[in-house]
């Protein structure tokens, strides 16, 4: 009854898209392998999706009320996005997604209409109010950004491994010197190995490219810092776009640095949370941003498994943020295919249970996956109905807000005797949780009931109310339970694939 009445609850805040006012998105527990994120002064969970594209997008193009109205009706309550730094890039995913050309715009001011030539001194009001806009619409649904703050990516083009000549990134990047009327650019081109100078503005003490790229990030702050529900990621993409490991630390220093003494500034009593993608990078590169002061949040943008979520956590005392749902069979997973519900669920509920609380998924097509209806557009399309992991989020969103000591669960526990190949435990004085589940990538595995036994649990001996969930349908069971010497035993049911318990105080 108690997780019912949660759940219920749940859904009509989110489908109304309450959100109580509070505390902003902020860190507790900072320098402690414990440290945890807090939203409107409670522990706070963030998954899902929206488009990565959301601020590149007039709202023809794509429909973000839309999808922010779903994502708040399902529990979903994650966005991980960026701004564009190539003109070319809006053109194609205006096109993409059916759009009228002409409600296109761009951060940077054009010389003249259509010319596409930008004076890189100069933003476009009318873009940034309409970025402001969407920020505004996604907090007032409860919907939290991850806001990539520069596409390490849009320095791609013919010469980088794996794309073709025709690759449009570079050719229609702001910076590109063929694109702006700025004379601080000129050394990044024509010939396209010299794009990647872009970096080495500090080390080369090229002061005016500098003073250009700052103003980008402050611009972003300026934006955003008076907003309870934004986070930073520097760089997105960096591994495979840079060359010179030793002029990138001082840029990414030098950045790092404006975004937060741009963001004290403007609101000094609020925590400036900030991180940078480190997918790809070597085990030297990727330590050296993890041990920076001024990063305090690992955030990751490759395969991801539960080992390197915990360890590192407990190495850098910083949360870890799994970027892009990667799983650790090495394949990302995507809301648009509806076969990929089970995948999808159980990549959210285990990387739950590692501790993570900030968890994108995909919402456009994965290469590799196939299905026999795809929606026409990409990205502008209804995403009500798409895969059944809508239903399943409302689950965990319910299974979220039931538990009580979430600062305090920690990984003491293991699992004696249990079904299913994938375990996980959490446990703390007045509180345990368990999931099990079927391998990455398996579905439709069928386990029969037998008794589930956890051992060496952090849980005060005494008397406990467990609740049995099922992760796709809510809870089947609730029973007493006892607690002694950090053992608890209950009888599971036959499940398929996915089985979560919760241990809690009586109350």
């Amino acid at each position: 009854m108690r997780y019912a009445i949660v759940r219920t609850f749940c859904i009509v805040l989110f489908s109304m898209g309450i959100v109580f006012a509070g505390e902003p998105l902020k860190l507790k527990r900072i320098g402690a392998e414990q440290v945890y994120f807090t939203h409107n002064g409670k522990p706070l969970l963030s998954f899902g999706g929206l488009s990565d594209f959301i601020f590149y997008a007039a709202q023809d193009c794509y429909d973000y009320k839309q999808w922010a109205d779903w994502a708040a009706a399902h529990g979903i309550n994650h966005v991980r996005a960026y701004p564009p730094l190539s003109f070319k890039h809006v053109e194609k995913f205006t096109k993409e997604n059916g759009s009228d050309p002409d409600n296109m715009l761009f951060p940077y001011k054009e010389q003249a209409a259509g010319n596409r030539q930008f004076d890189l001194r100069r933003f476009d009001e009318r873009y940034w109010r309409r970025f402001r806009e969407q920020c505004e619409y996604l907090k007032s649904k409860g919907i939290i950004i991850h806001l990539l703050m520069w596409n390490g990516w849009q320095l791609r083009a013919g010469d980088t491994p794996g794309r073709d000549k025709s690759d449009i990134d570079w050719a229609g990047h702001f910076f590109n010197p063929a694109n702006n009327v700025n004379a601080f650019t000129d050394h990044l081109g024509p010939e396209l190995e010299k794009r990647f100078a872009i970096y080495h503005c500090i080390a080369d003490r090229r002061t005016d490219l500098a003073n250009a790229q700052e103003a980008w990030f402050e611009k972003l702050v300026e934006a955003t810092a008076d907003l309870d529900n934004v986070y930073y990621d520097l760089v997105h993409e960096i591994k495979e776009h840079h060359r010179n490991w030793a002029k990138l630390q001082p840029w990414i220093e030098h950045m790092a640095l404006t975004v937060r003494t741009r963001s004290i500034k403007m609101q000094p009593r609020r925590q400036v949370i900030l991180g940078m993608d480190t997918g790809g990078l070597s085990e030297a590169q990727r330590s050296w941003i993890f041990t920076r002061p001024y990063f305090n949040i690992l955030i990751y943008g490759k395969k991801h498994t539960v080992t390197n979520a915990v360890n590192w956590r407990k190495k850098f005392r910083k949360p870890y943020i799994p970027q892009e749902s990667w799983d650790d069979d090495g394949k990302k997973y995507s809301y648009i295919h509806p076969e990929q519900r089970v995948h999808s669920r159980k990549y959210m509920w285990k990387f739950m249970m590692a501790r993570c609380q900030q968890m994108d998924l995909y919402m456009k097509p994965r290469v590799g996956f196939s299905s026999d209806e795809l929606p026409k557009f990409p990205h502008n399309y209804n995403p009500n109905g798409r895969n059944k992991f809508e239903d399943d989020a409302l689950v965990l969103r319910a299974f979220w807000e039931s538990l009580t000591d979430y600062p305090n669960l920690w990984f003491d526990g293991r699992i004696e005797s249990a079904p299913a190949k994938l375990q996980y435990v959490l446990s703390s004085k007045k509180e345990a949780i368990a999931y099990c589940s079927s391998a990455t990538a398996r579905e439709n595995v069928k386990y029969a009931g037998r008794l589930l036994k956890l051992k060496d649990l952090s849980l005060s001996d005494g008397n406990y109310t467990a609740d049995i969930i099922k992760p796709d349908k809510g809870i089947l069971k609730t029973q007493s339970v006892a607690a002694e010497g950090g053992s608890v035993s209950l009888k599971l049911p036959s499940f398929i694939d996915d089985i979560a318990v919760h241990i809690y105080s009586n109350p």
